[in-house]
């Protein structure tokens, strides 16, 4: 498990606003820099998409227990990943980034982010994990 410094995570949340999200991810509104890389076990898939869309992540490492999932919303809408985590995004592109980590399911090699409206736009950084992650 990855453990973030006192002062790397003061850093983070200073001058952020942060929101409550239904599943206890973290979303991030109108961050001042860049948002977390989100790295794994293996690399990162990435892509960007237009309402309902499943993610294809490949074989998972024998040692991946966990799924990191990465939203910036491009647009305003609704995102929703298969564990119940909720993306509230904003009117202007790129205003929320939110993470959320969950435990991978047996055979799973995919993941869903199910779009509220069909023309909501948004980015995705999906990677599996060998523990959950630090959020």
């Amino acid at each position: 498990m990855r453990r973030l410094s006192a002062v790397s995570i003061a850093g983070l949340l200073t001058g952020l606003l942060i929101t409550e999200c239904t599943a206890g991810g973290l979303e991030i509104e109108n961050p001042p820099n860049p948002a977390p890389t989100v790295t794994g076990i293996p690399d990162p898939v990435t892509g960007t998409y237009t309402g309902t869309h499943t993610i294809e992540l490949g074989e998972p490492p024998e040692n991946a227990t966990h799924i990191d999932a990465q939203l910036t919303c491009l647009s305003a809408g609704t995102l929703t990943l298969e564990n119940g985590f909720e993306v509230n995004c904003q009117s202007t592109s790129g205003s929320t980034t939110a993470q959320s980590s969950y435990k991978l399911a047996p055979r799973q090699r995919s993941i869903t982010v199910t779009a509220v409206e069909p023309t909501t736009k948004y980015t995705v950084i999906a990677v599996y994990q060998d523990g959950p992650s630090v959020r």
